[in-house]
């Protein structure tokens, strides 16, 4: 309810997708898997806004296939030696703190060989590289991370070595059922938007929602939006209730992330030309709205995942 209240309210997405980035892919494994002494080291930080999350696990040559994941982590003593680098990562340029995906034993692959790890700014060997320009979302930060001979201790391992799969499942299934709540807001604020300038914009003599052409478009718009809201709050509450919510989160995704996209171009058109201006903002929605059907799994991966829920 208040990610939705804060899509709502805020027009800067780049904020809110930052802020979702950093509580449901940093925070809430923080908080579901780390240990005591974790929860006691990070969650105070995180959680009061002095310390900013990321979560590290897309590669170069590794994006929805994570089995191609490169970064390594070997034993060393009584700690692990990182190597290896991350990219599009959300925060990554300010982050504090990050969790960090890498292969700890490649025979068993992605389920029993990836181990997450809690890796601070300022530990020798971890750094920064390059800062993304990118077409919408531009106020949230997004960067790689590059680690050379980065040595942490045990402690910094996230649940258990070789569960990084769980860790990575619970991250993936707040993201997509919370973060899209974010979207369900944007998409009210463009209804009532497009609504406002279809009464007062006149064409022919008469409002430009008398037309069919315009009212059905913004009609589609409340159906999209009242789907998609029950399905995110039904995934929302499945987390709390259900051992796996997966299916519902995928869902949720893609019906929301594509709906919003419908949406915002459909509030472009609405607009006219006044809608490519950038002065009226809708331009802006319709940038941020691309991003929502790759970010956090492509509508493809989600397509995929519901069909192998099916048996398919």
């Amino acid at each position: 309810m208040v990610l939705e209240a804060l899509g709502y309210g805020c027009r800067d997405s780049g904020l809110v997708f930052s802020l979702c980035a950093h509580l449901l892919a940093c925070v809430v494994p923080v908080w579901r898997h780390g240990s005591e002494a974790q929860k006691q080291r990070y969650l105070p930080g995180l959680c009061d806004g002095s310390m900013i999350g990321a979560h590290a696990i897309t590669e170069p040559g590794s994006g929805s296939d994570t089995f191609a994941m490169r970064t390594r982590a070997e034993p060393d003593g009584d700690g692990w030696r990182i190597n290896g680098s991350k990219t599009f990562i959300s925060n990554g340029p300010i982050a504090d703190v990050a969790v960090v995906f890498a292969v700890t034993d490649p025979d068993k692959g992605f389920h029993g060989g990836l181990t997450a790890f809690l890796v601070e700014r300022g530990m020798p060997g971890f750094s920064s590289g390059q800062k993304f320009e990118k077409l919408g979302l531009r106020t949230s930060p997004v960067g790689e991370l590059v680690f050379e001979e980065l040595r942490v201790p045990a402690e910094a391992v996230l649940g258990r070595v070789g569960g990084g799969a769980a860790v990575f499942a619970t991250a993936m299934d707040w993201e997509r059922c919370l973060l899209v709540a974010s979207h369900i807001g944007t998409m009210e604020r463009l209804l009532e938007t497009s609504i406002a300038y279809a009464r007062t914009r006149q064409q022919f003599g008469q409002a430009i929602g008398k037309f069919q052409a315009v009212a059905h478009k913004i009609a589609d718009m409340k159906v999209q939006l009242e789907a998609s809201r029950l399905l995110t709050y039904r995934a929302a509450w499945r987390l709390d209730h259900l051992r796996n919510a997966s299916l519902d989160a995928a869902m949720a995704k893609l019906a929301t992330s594509e709906s919003l996209l419908r949406a915002s171009l459909d509030a472009v058109q609405i607009h006219g030309g006044y809608g490519y201006m950038v002065e009226y903002e809708v331009e802006r929605a319709l940038r941020d709205a691309v991003g929502s059907t790759l970010y956090s799994g492509t509508s493809e991966m989600q397509r995929n995942i519901i069909a192998r829920w099916l048996g398919l």
